[in-house]
């Protein structure tokens, strides 16, 4: 298969702590991949040194293609915008070097075909979440990118919305586009994905090999939540009522509930889950 973007040895390191370390990745032509991880695992920042935006602390990326034409939907969209739909997008495509003509055609197919095509003059700060995240979307794929990079794609998209994304990206593979993405949900583009990875403790391997592994439930009271920010071995924390989830790594769980009775906090239960599960709860 062709080559798209290669990784060699890519390392991020912000305030002394190693989010990324030692990826290699390999992205080629007309795929679709899913890079998975819990949150603070670094699926973010890796899209970002993917894209361009960021610079790695260490390591190459190689783009074979050096035209290549990369379009990146973050998973908070800017609801700042003071333009229209409409008046962003050309402004966008303008920028790139498209033709007028075909700016005006492709920015009125696309908002139709998200279904913006009545709200193309509201300012983009006056939609609602659902909505601006659809003109995110719109201006990744207004020039027809090589590689579309997608983080967290489905966030503020109603049941349908979210159904039409998947048969977009179907019919963008088949025009030649590469697709990368993050996800939460994934029984919705399971049936389209092709090859997924999971990011755990900064390295990345195939989610096939690690679905299996077990992780490590602790559900703790009396405990500041923001404590957790510094541990490694944590995949996400979630607060219920007056107690904390704490999804964390088999071998470092020992350890995290040891601190966890140093800080006199409690420890209300300790379960096994898999990362499925976890996908599910979340």
């Amino acid at each position: 298969m062709e080559k798209l973007v290669e990784l060699k040895n890519i390392n991020k390191v912000y305030a002394n702590k190693n989010v990324l370390n030692n990826i290699s990745l390999t992205i080629n032509k007309n795929q679709i991949l899913a890079i998975l991880g819990g949150n603070g695992t670094g699926k973010s920042t890796l899209l970002r040194i993917i894209s361009g935006i960021e610079r790695p602390s260490s390591g190459e990326i190689n783009y074979p293609n050096k035209n290549i034409k990369i379009g990146y939907v973050p998973e908070r969209f800017s609801k700042n915008i003071r333009f229209t739909p409409s008046e962003y997008l050309y402004y966008i495509g303008m920028m790139s070097g498209s033709a007028k003509d075909y700016l005006t055609k492709r920015i009125d197919d696309l908002l139709l075909l998200f279904e913006l095509d009545k709200m193309k003059n509201h300012r983009i700060m006056e939609l609602s979440k659902g909505n601006i995240q659809k003109v995110g979307l719109i201006q990744a794929i207004l020039n027809r990118p090589n590689l579309l990079i997608l983080d967290e794609p489905l966030s503020g998209l109603d049941s349908e919305a979210q159904e039409e994304l998947v048969k977009i990206l179907v019919e963008l593979k088949q025009q030649g586009t590469t697709i990368l993405l993050t996800y939460h949900e994934s029984n919705i583009f399971e049936s389209i994905v092709e090859d997924t990875f999971y990011l755990h403790d900064g390295s990345i391997s195939e989610t096939a090999s690690s679905e299996k592994e077990s992780i490590k439930l602790l559900i703790v009271r009396n405990v500041n939540k923001s404590i957790f920010k510094e541990w490694d071995g944590i995949f996400h924390v979630e607060e219920k009522g007056n107690q904390l989830y704490l999804y964390v790594t088999v071998k470092s769980s020992d350890v995290i509930l040891s601190r966890v009775l140093q800080l006199e906090g409690s420890i209300e239960a300790v379960s096994t889950v898999t990362l499925d599960d976890m996908e599910r709860m979340l």
